[in-house]
């Protein structure tokens, strides 16, 4: 098992990473809980009937700590906006869940979301650990202490900066994962390789599909979540470099919520780090290549490219309600080489007009 330790002093944590059994996952779970008066499992619902590691997982955490529960969330992007927050409250209140409680998520990246997020406004913050199901969570979603839900006016527009207790992320669970899903899960790990792992975005060029191998996928995900820790860890609340890790999010969220989510966030991501690349390219920032380089390896790990076809004057729009807009600019992660990111602020009517221009 890979542990990874977060340290953000007295809200530090430890991430589990590998194949884990229901024993295993609920000891560290427990192990972090210290004594909790009761817990909460929220999980997928989707997850729920598709896993058989879930019923095992939950029995395991009843067999160590107090008054376990099981509820059930809507499936996937379902599960984040606010009316689906308040029926968690709303459930936590009725099963009079107290402020020593503990709540436990069990899903992919919208259900750590919506756990973490509940976790913070419940009785104005209760404890929370998270045990992601899927590539992406596992890599982005779960890591870190990001936690919100989306409006209709954008994508994670209402949330908190929150930390787990724990993070347990039990590999087996990809076993049910459809491919689609693994592949946009890779698209949050080509990120990290472009912004701050050189290494790792040249091991992901050889390997190819391969990557997708028990072995090397493990290696590769522990690399990744390696670069969110350390980005995390000199800036908790994105006041500077944590922006990084949006690269290719500002496009990506835009193109995501103008799909209506029938993007996957991983596939958005990719063609949201296309268009970067291209206006990177464009405004003399990012090497020339780079762009055709990481093209050539999203389309291997079977993830969307043809981001012009799908990039309007409409849904570029979209970008002015990103939540890294600054008055009338907002701030630009460029990628001038593997391993390096650099942020730049762009007033929205040139962004619009030259990511246009670049593609």
């Amino acid at each position: 098992m890979t542990t990874l330790h977060v340290p953000l002093d007295d809200r530090s944590y430890d991430v589990h990473i590998a194949s884990l059994s229901a024993d295993q996952v609920a000891d560290a779970i427990a192990g972090a809980a210290g004594n909790p008066s009761g817990v909460a499992v929220f999980v997928d619902e989707h997850v729920a009937r598709v896993s058989p590691r879930v019923a095992p997982l939950v029995a395991a955490l009843a067999a160590r700590l107090p008054r376990v529960e099981q509820f059930l969330l809507p499936r996937g992007e379902s599960a984040k906006n606010l009316a689906s927050v308040e029926r968690s409250c709303e459930w936590l209140a009725g099963h009079g869940y107290d402020r020593g409680s503990m709540l436990v998520g069990v899903g992919g990246g919208a259900s750590t979301d919506h756990t973490g997020f509940v976790a913070s406004i419940y009785l104005r913050g209760v404890a929370f650990a998270l045990c992601p199901t899927t590539l992406l969570a596992t890599v982005d979603a779960s890591v870190g202490g990001k936690t919100g839900v989306d409006i209709p006016a954008g994508k994670n527009l209402v949330g908190a900066f929150y930390q787990p207790r724990a993070v347990v992320a039990d590999l087996g669970f990809f076993a049910t994962l459809p491919e689609r899903e693994i592949a946009a899960g890779m698209a949050e790990v080509v990120k990290a390789g472009l912004i701050a792992d050189a290494e790792l975005f040249a091991a992901l060029e050889a390997a190819g599909s391969s990557t997708f191998a028990p072995d090397a996928l493990a290696s590769a995900i522990a690399s990744a979540v390696k670069v969110k820790i350390d980005v995390v860890s000199k800036d908790e609340r994105e006041s500077g470099r944590r922006a990084i890790l949006n690269f290719g999010h500002t496009v990506g969220h835009a193109i995501e919520s103008a799909s209506g989510y029938e993007l996957l966030h991983g596939e958005a991501v990719a063609l949201g780090m296309v268009a970067a690349l291209a206006f990177g390219e464009a405004r003399g920032v990012t090497a020339p290549g780079l762009r055709a380089r990481s093209e050539a390896l999203l389309a291997r790990l079977s993830l969307p490219v043809d981001v012009r076809a799908r990039l309007t004057p409409q849904v570029l729009e979209r970008i002015e309600v990103d939540k890294k807009r600054r008055s009338d600019a907002v701030r630009f992660v460029f990628v001038p080489r593997p391993g390096e990111a650099i942020l730049q602020d762009i007033t929205l009517k040139d962004a619009k007009q030259q990511i246009m221009a670049a593609l």
